[in-house]
């Protein structure tokens, strides 16, 4: 049985359609009052006619970091602040590595990476402040864990990225802030159709076969369930598509294979772990201060 979420608040960016409207709608069905964002008003409102009164929406921008501060200020001016953030919004633009443009990068790299960092560090500093603490649960994919298909080069890139930041979020946030990445594979959704800048027009071949391969998907509200479910739970990992760990175990065998060979342990150990040296750097000046 799915646990209640009455009265929590919850903000989902990308709320306007695939997984971040399922996601709302998933939260919303346990009681949870739901702010969603988005840069497409249509999507939105379409997804706020299956939440109920309780929710509302936001446009926002998440690559324009001003944008998600008035996001944040709108939260807690509608809900008194946040428990649950799900840093989905993502896009796409399909191409082989030396085939993009500077522009297609800048506008993947621009929502996926800088907009993710946009939005989960302007809510962590709000849940930060509440006695309560919050939840955050990144949107990464499979290819955060070294899945990688044809012509998602710089998503692909995008995705490892927001590893790297939620890791570095998790290490750094305090007891009360819970953080989660969402590692989905191939879901029913309408990703990389959604509405894309000017002078950036998407192949209609493309938009096609894309449309019928994620028909093919893991149906949205089952992945949606288990984000939530993984996020209430805080656990770091959160995936759905069991393939995934053979992409996941490759990768360690080969860089466990390149470490015997090249960094065995017995070569210089830990003497150069930045960590210790940080620590021995810092223990070094506060007793030189003395």
């Amino acid at each position: 049985m799915a646990s209640s979420l009455e009265n929590m608040r919850a903000v989902v960016t990308g709320g306007a359609s695939g997984i971040g409207r399922a996601i709302a709608c998933e939260l919303a069905s346990r009681g949870a009052k739901v702010i969603i964002s988005d840069v497409n008003d249509a999507g939105m409102a379409e997804t706020l006619a299956k939440l109920g009164s309780a929710c509302s929406s936001f446009h926002c921008d998440v690559s324009d970091h001003a944008q998600v501060e008035k996001l944040a200020a709108f939260a807690t001016e509608t809900l008194g602040g946040c428990d649950l953030l799900f840093a989905n919004a993502g896009v796409i633009a399909a191409g082989r590595y030396t085939k993009m443009t500077v522009a297609e990068v800048d506008w993947i790299l621009g929502a996926n990476v800088r907009g993710v960092w946009s939005t989960t560090s302007v809510f962590a500093r709000m849940m930060e402040q509440q006695a309560e603490g919050g939840r955050i649960c990144f949107t990464g994919s499979e290819h955060s864990l070294g899945f990688q298909h044809a012509n998602a080069a710089v998503y692909t890139a995008s995705k490892h990225a927001v590893l790297g930041l939620a890791e570095v979020l998790r290490a750094e946030a305090p007891e009360n802030l819970s953080v989660s990445i969402f590692c989905p594979g191939l879901v029913g959704t309408a990703l990389g159709g959604g509405p894309r800048p000017d002078g950036l027009p998407a192949q209609q071949r493309n938009l096609d076969m894309s449309a019928r391969i994620q028909a093919k998907g893991m149906p949205v509200e089952e992945a949606a369930r288990d984000a939530v479910d993984g996020t209430l739970r805080r656990d770091f990992y959160v995936v759905t598509h069991s393939h995934t760990i053979r992409a996941a175990e490759r990768r360690v065998l080969e860089m466990e294979a390149a470490f015997a060979a090249q960094a065995p342990w017995e070569r210089n150990g830990d003497r150069f772990d930045v960590n210790s040296v940080l620590a021995a750097v810092a223990a070094e000046m506060k007793s030189e201060s003395k």
